[in-house]
């Protein structure tokens, strides 16, 4: 089971509506289901299906709580149940984590266990080591020296204590920040900062932290860093800060070199709202078109790229975005946004504009064509699902609607972000994992997949 999901956690007075809050404030990173674990002399779990509002009551949770964790999910396989949501307890420790263990069928073999989720190999690689007098910390850097893949996880323990590790290569964010007295870490810092808490710091890739209401204490594993270059072009909010840089400049920078190294010409740039339009106003700034709104997205509209079919994606799109008719009649429109991934969007996007009376319809893309499946938490499993991986620009163009087509290329894309140290494997085909999944291995896990 792969997760590219949003965890939370806090230690001190209100602990379970902190992480509530927080699962709100991390709800475009999973619409599928949510859940709290928190500890009441036992662990305690809560999780339903659905938005953090619906799958979860505040009325239901233990308010006198002092350690609790949380998880919103965006699944890549399987169903939406509650059997496979998050937080995952067994009664000694309860687990929540946002990437994918890309061997733990390897793991599972090696240690004679029957799971059906990553998660579930956490949850008894962690358990054995805690019950044996491992030490939390010790666990999870024991862990993280056998699993290959993207975890920023968070723990909570039957003694207390709440752990938070983020994986050595770093592919996912995890923030440390504080509210009152009470300390809270989130996958994002934007989270932290939206209850009205402070950012103390990010952790750093192999970092494990584990907090008490006394004391933080921390370890890590070195490795080479390689964070995941998506972070930056969609899943985060524009208000996060990924390792010190600003989400939101880093999409700035997208657009405004986008328009240097490929031009359109055109009479007014169009955001596709909401991570396309840092992008559009950077392209906007380099290229001197005016920009404008003329997409509209409905506020109760979810995340079309981060749900878990086909025809859900599709129902979204279509119910997703009004078209503002004034701005397209008659004009060049150059379309602006963050990435091209199965084309059902853009595809929608440029019918309705065109029928809206556009003269010419430009597309630019802020992001490098995604040609390879990602597996390290990403919902890009197959390359037949990738609409770069089976057709050149051109044709993207023809099978779109769009009178020309074009994105940055990788080396583009780092410049823009200001980093080396990225993970571009869905761009490039090197992934950086000690081994990478057969494809076999691969269909098996996506079989299930509604």
């Amino acid at each position: 089971m792969r997760e590219s999901c949003g965890v939370a956690a806090a230690v001190g007075p209100r602990a379970t509506i902190l992480v509530y809050r927080m699962l709100k404030a991390l709800q475009h990173r999973g619409q599928e289901s949510a859940g709290i674990s928190w500890l009441s002399e036992k662990i305690v779990t809560k999780k339903g299906l659905g938005l953090v509002e619906n799958a979860l009551s505040p009325k239901e949770l233990d308010v006198g709580a002092t350690v609790s964790i949380g998880h919103v999910r965006y699944s890549t396989t399987g169903s939406t149940t509650i059997k496979d949501a998050q937080p995952m307890d067994n009664g000694f420790i309860s687990v929540a984590f946002n990437g994918t263990i890309a061997n733990y069928r390897r793991l599972e073999k090696q240690l004679n266990l029957r799971v059906n989720t990553d998660t579930e190999i956490i949850l008894n690689i962690l358990s054995n080591q805690i019950r044996k007098g491992t030490e939390l910390e010790q666990s999870l850097l024991s862990f993280s020296q056998m699993a290959d893949g993207a975890y920023s996880v968070v723990v909570l323990s039957l003694r207390g204590k709440v752990a938070a590790m983020r994986d050595p290569a770093g592919f996912r964010p995890l923030a440390l920040g504080r509210v009152g007295t009470t300390t809270v870490i989130a996958s994002e810092t934007s989270a932290i900062e939206q209850i009205g808490g402070e950012v103390i710091r990010e952790l750093k890739a192999g970092e494990v932290i584990v907090l008490s209401e006394e004391w933080i204490r921390t370890a890590e594993r070195r490795g080479e860093v390689h964070t995941c270059s998506f972070e930056y072009v969609y899943f985060s909010r524009p208000d996060s800060y990924i390792d010190g840089i600003s989400v939101y400049e880093a999409r700035m920078r997208l657009g405004e070199v986008l328009a240097l190294k490929h031009p359109a010409e055109g009479d007014v740039v169009i955001p596709v709202p909401d991570s396309g339009r840092p992008v559009a106003i950077g392209y906007s700034r380099r290229s001197g078109i005016h920009i404008t709104e003329g997409l509209v997205r409905l506020t109760n509209s979810m995340r079309s790229f981060i749900m878990p079919s086909q025809s859900s994606r599709i129902k979204i799109i279509q119910d997703k975005f009004g078209v503002v008719r004034e701005v397209m009649k008659g004009r060049r429109v150059i379309v602006v946004d963050d990435s091209i991934v199965r084309g059902n969007t853009m595809r929608e996007l440029i019918r309705r504009i065109r029928e809206a009376g556009a003269k010419e319809v430009h597309v630019r893309i802020g992001s490098p064509p995604i040609i390879f499946p990602c597996y390290m938490g990403v919902d890009f499993p197959t390359r037949d699902e990738l609409l770069a991986a089976n057709m050149e620009p051109k044709e993207i163009g023809e099978h779109i609607g769009a009178d020309s087509v074009e994105y940055l290329t990788t080396e583009e894309m780092m410049q823009a972000i200001g980093r080396v140290d990225l993970c571009n494997a869905c761009f490039t085909g090197i992934y950086p994992l000690r081994e990478i999944p057969s494809a076999e291995e691969q269909r098996r896990r996506f079989v299930c997949r509604a």
